[in-house]
């Protein structure tokens, strides 16, 4: 079979560095550029985005599978990481209120899903955010829960 030259597998880090732990999907991508996650394979791709739902679509097309890492409310202790593997389960609502940009997520895996774009295999993980202001650095609770998220998504890309 001819390759495509495109990653099987897409990580996205999702959010804004400069509204405090909106920027942990930024932070968990550098956490695995550091830990040479990826590095010379042809099967994973490490991605920065801002959340903008055609983007998403975009940097997951033609992939077999997708993971994605971004800043979610639902309500729980700042730190708490969610999963949510796409094909098993919808989205939650805290797909669409944790972070600082308007759409995102959601929106992308609905629009996705109408055009037939998903790829095989999405898996969300959310991680509370504590602050959501303006300014860089991520709050102590979103910075202690990192390295295990990193693990997290580390393992999920390894099954």
């Amino acid at each position: 079979m001819k390759s495509t030259g495109v990653a099987s597998l897409v990580v996205i880090g999702v959010g804004n560095p400069m509204r405090r732990d909106d920027g942990v999907g930024a932070a968990a991508i550098a956490l695995l550029e550091q830990a040479e996650f990826g590095r010379n394979s042809d099967a994973v791709e490490l991605v920065l985005l801002d959340g903008e739902p055609t983007r998403l679509i975009e940097a997951w097309r033609g992939r077999r599978r997708a993971i994605v890492i971004d800043a979610t409310r639902a309500g729980v202790d700042a730190g708490a990481i969610h999963r949510v593997d796409v094909a098993v389960e919808p989205l939650p609502d805290w797909t669409t209120t944790g972070s600082s940009h308007s759409a995102g997520i959601a929106e992308a895996v609905a629009l996705a899903k109408a055009l037939d774009s998903l790829p095989d295999e999405l898996v969300v993980f959310g991680i509370e955010p504590a602050d959501l202001s303006m300014g860089e650095g991520l709050s102590p609770a979103v910075e202690a829960a990192l390295p295990a998220l990193v693990e997290l998504v580390i393992d999920e890309a390894r099954a």
